[in-house]
């Protein structure tokens, strides 16, 4: 009774390999590039929330670049993280810089989920972004295709 236990376990333990494994090999070339434009509209996104937090910090008078990054390292996005030394007009500042970071954060996001949901389908582009993190092949298609875009 044991071993046909251990046998049954095994067989269980095959088959959900098995599945993993073949749902792995079952992208093709489109749902590779698919993903990959997904990434990148992303990227484009996000990419350019530093650049415009800087300018938002240059326009300022009474706050620098290394005073805000002092306040983003204690805060980590959070205002009511922010350090006793900050000032009022600091609170101000970094909590309205958040809210935009945040408003582009989530623009990425709602580009990412609809790109997802009518190129791929969330089932097949979750299981990309998974096969994607495991590295391996697919990783190394869509880095490919992304620097293909890229250049």
């Amino acid at each position: 009774m044991r071993n046909l236990s251990k046998a049954i376990l095994a067989t269980v333990m095959l088959a959900f390999v098995s599945v993993n494994v073949a749902q792995a090999q079952d992208f093709t070339d489109e749902d590779i590039k698919d993903y990959a434009v997904i990434l990148m509209a992303q990227k484009s996104i996000t990419d350019k929330i530093s650049p415009y937090v800087n300018g938002l910090i240059e326009k300022q008078d009474g706050i620098d670049g290394n005073r805000y990054a002092e306040l983003d390292a204690a805060a980590k996005g959070d205002v009511a993280k922010l350090p006793g030394d900050a000032t009022d007009f600091e609170k101000q500042f970094y909590g309205m810089i958040q809210k935009r970071v945040d408003s582009r954060k989530k623009g990425a996001g709602t580009v990412v989920n609809t790109l997802a949901k009518y190129s791929l389908g969330a089932k097949k582009y979750n299981a990309i972004k998974k096969a994607y993190r495991g590295g391996g092949d697919v990783k190394a298609k869509v880095d490919g295709i992304m620097a293909a875009m890229s250049a």
